[in-house]
């Protein structure tokens, strides 16, 4: 959608002031951003977004700082092209991604969103799930200056690692203690990071009575549940590292999806149907839950309901940084 989100924010009013009349300020402060984008989340499994039995406080609490969108699509599901659209800006089959085509490589003849903040003095940072490109375009290849190392995962398990003490770790939960450390590494500069967990992706069925008992989802449901709350848990130890550091009002959070709920593990796209796995084209499978905040610049408690696409994502933190859009991107 070109521009969509460029013009969004012009229609809200921030402090007497149209959003965009900030900009200025905003390039001059080099903004940090904060891309977060889970998968295989639905649209009904978030408290912001109606859902009852699966506490997320810390999200909600992001689209309570900020604008929640309600029709907020992916172009080119599910995960793989999904992610390659999102660091392109554009649509994959403008680089022949039809379908899942995993392994297939990303243009190099064009900057990805990586590579565009780095060279406009970002410090880039990956954590978590990549799925982008071929096997030789890992994220240090595309733009990323600093990418997580992945733990060593426990016997037998997709969700368990062992951390650098040697000890357990639910992964989810590795994963946010990296967030603080880039942070904590950075905190003086310009930084745009890049985090996808693996979960919510199937399976489930190892998250802990210590994850699942904290929500009321019942049966096979229960397990989905207890990996979005660990989830939350690291947004909220994201913010409140930001907001030790000082960095809250100057960071931009997007938080969104690759896709739509998998309905196999009983994930929700309510009030939609169909979803990931459920062998339809219906609306929960491509719409996702979206929220941008930034609070004391992007309006608070606002919903927006036209529509945007995952490939405005690019565009919109260009914009916000105060760099002009590359013209490649369809956003």
């Amino acid at each position: 959608m070109k521009n969509s989100l460029l013009f969004l924010f012009a229609s809200f009013i921030v402090s007497g002031a149209c959003f965009f009349a900030s900009t200025s300020l905003l390039a001059a402060e080099k903004p940090n951003v904060v891309l977060i984008y889970i998968d295989d989340l639905g649209y009904g499994d978030l408290g912001c977004y109606d859902c009852t039995d699966i506490p997320t406080p810390h999200i909600d609490r992001l689209a309570k700082e900020g604008v929640r969108f309600t029709a907020s699509y992916i172009t080119n599901p599910p995960c793989c092209p999904s992610r390659c659209a999102l660091m392109m800006g554009q649509y994959g089959q403008r680089f022949g991604k039809y379908g899942m085509s995993r392994g297939l490589p990303i243009p190099k003849d064009r900057p990805t969103l990586a590579n565009y903040m780095g060279e406009n003095g970002y410090v880039t940072g990956q954590i978590g799930k990549w799925d982008i490109g071929s096997k030789a375009q890992g994220p240090l290849q595309v733009g990323f200056a600093e990418v997580a190392q992945k733990p060593p995962k426990k016997k037998g398990s997709k969700y368990f690692c062992k951390n650098k003490e040697g000890k357990t770790q639910w992964l989810t939960d590795y994963d946010g203690d990296n967030i603080v450390k880039f942070i904590e590494l950075h905190k003086s500069e310009p930084f745009f990071l890049y985090w996808s967990p693996e979960a919510v992706h199937s399976k489930n069925d190892e998250a802990p009575p210590s994850l699942t008992e904290r929500t009321t989802a019942k049966g096979k449901r229960s397990k989905l549940a207890g990996a979005i709350v660990s989830v939350d848990d690291q947004v909220g130890k994201l913010i409140k590292s930001l907001n030790k550091h000082g960095l809250r009002k100057n960071t931009l959070i997007i938080f969104s999806s690759d896709n739509g709920a998998n309905v196999g593990e009983e994930g929700s796209s309510a009030p939609y149907r169909g979803g990931k796995g459920s062998g339809t084209q219906q609306e929960g499978w491509v719409r996702v839950p979206t929220i941008f905040s930034m609070p004391g610049i992007i309006p608070q408690g606002k919903d927006y309901h036209k529509q945007i696409a995952n490939f405005d994502f690019y565009s919109s933190i260009a914009s916000v940084a105060g760099l002009p859009i590359p013209k490649h991107c369809d956003g």
